[in-house]
C-alpha cells in the first residue's frame, strides 16, 4: 500500500511542479520576449485541477483533512470511534460520487468534442487524469473505512 500512496504522491507534486514552471515560463516569455507559450493559461489550470485531486488522494489516505475536533476532543473512547467511523463514510461517499460525476464529464467532454483555444487539444484527457485521481481518493478513503471499521474502541 505504500508504494500506490508514495506513487499517488508524487504524481501529485509533479504535476504542481509542472504548473509552478509552466506558469513561470510563461510570465518570462509574456514579459522577456513578447511571446506567449501557446495554451499556457489553459494547461496550467487543468493540470493544477489534475494536482489537486491527486493531492486529495493522498490527504485522504494519510489522513491530513483539514478537521476541526472540539467535540472528538470532549468524547469517550467509543463515541471517538463513532465520529472516526462516519466521517470515514462520509468522505468514501462524497469521493464516490465525485468519481461519478468526473465520469460523466468525461463523456460530456469527449462529445462535446471541447478543446484548448490555440493548439486545439481535447479537454477530456485531463478530466480523465482528474477521474484518476479522485478515484484514488474514493478508493483510499474506503480502506480507511475498513481500518476504522476494525479499529479497537
Amino acid at each position: 500500500m505504500g508504494v500506490f500512496v508514495l506513487i499517488i504522491e508524487r504524481i501529485a507534486g509533479t504535476l504542481l511542479g509542472i504548473v509552478a514552471f509552466l506558469t513561470f515560463g510563461e510570465a518570462l516569455f509574456r514579459y522577456a520576449f513578447g511571446v506567449q507559450i501557446p495554451d499556457a493559461y489553459s494547461f496550467a489550470g487543468m493540470l493544477q485541477a489534475v494536482a489537486i485531486f491527486w493531492g486529495i488522494a493522498s490527504a485522504t489516505y494519510e489522513g491530513r483533512h483539514i478537521a476541526v475536533d472540539m467535540l472528538w476532543q470532549l468524547s469517550d473512547a467509543t463515541s471517538r470511534w463513532l465520529i472516526d467511523l462516519f466521517a470515514e463514510i462520509m468522505s468514501f461517499l462524497f469521493f464516490t460520487a465525485l468519481s461519478f460525476m468526473l465520469m460523466l464529464k468525461i463523456k460530456s467532454s469527449y462529445l462535446s468534442q471541447e478543446t484548448t483555444n490555440d493548439l486545439l487539444l481535447p479537454h477530456w484527457p485531463y478530466v480523465a487524469l482528474a477521474f484518476l485521481g479522485i478515484a484514488s481518493a474514493a478508493i483510499l478513503s474506503l480502506l480507511r473505512v475498513a481500518r476504522a471499521a476494525t479499529r479497537p474502541r
